[in-house]
């Protein structure tokens, strides 16, 4: 999260940018569609039709644009109501291969140097 000065506190650079992410709940199987709405090396926010629960297991596919398709597993780490009946979800990547990490790294690098362009 960014600090009233403008500083990226977090341990990885996040880009800002919408894609949409294919959820599967390990608990009961289930499908969902999400919205995410910024990406890091380590997690991701994005918006949901339907609580999860903080703590929920997930396994991801990312469709990004630039690279394709990323599979990954995350975990819930927040969870908040928005208007709507929607969710805002913040998951923390849990197993992600070190190779889509780097492709992970590499969207964000360019998406961040599109926002600094002013492009973003």
């Amino acid at each position: 999260m960014r600090d009233g000065g403008g500083i990226e506190r977090r341990r990885h650079p996040r880009g800002y940018f919408s894609f949409k992410v294919s959820a599967g709940n390990l608990e009961d199987m289930s499908s969902l569609p999400l919205t995410a709405l910024n990406l890091s090396a380590s997690g991701l926010y994005c918006i949901s039709p339907k609580s999860l629960g903080e703590l929920a297991r997930l396994d991801l596919v990312l469709h990004l644009e630039d690279v394709g398709e990323i599979p990954a597993r995350a975990v819930v780490i927040r969870e908040e109501r928005l208007p709507g009946d929607q969710f805002g979800l913040g998951l923390f990547f849990t197993s992600v291969s070190d190779g889509d990490r780097a492709r992970i790294s590499r969207v964000v690098a360019g998406a961040l140097e599109r926002e600094s362009k002013g492009g973003g």
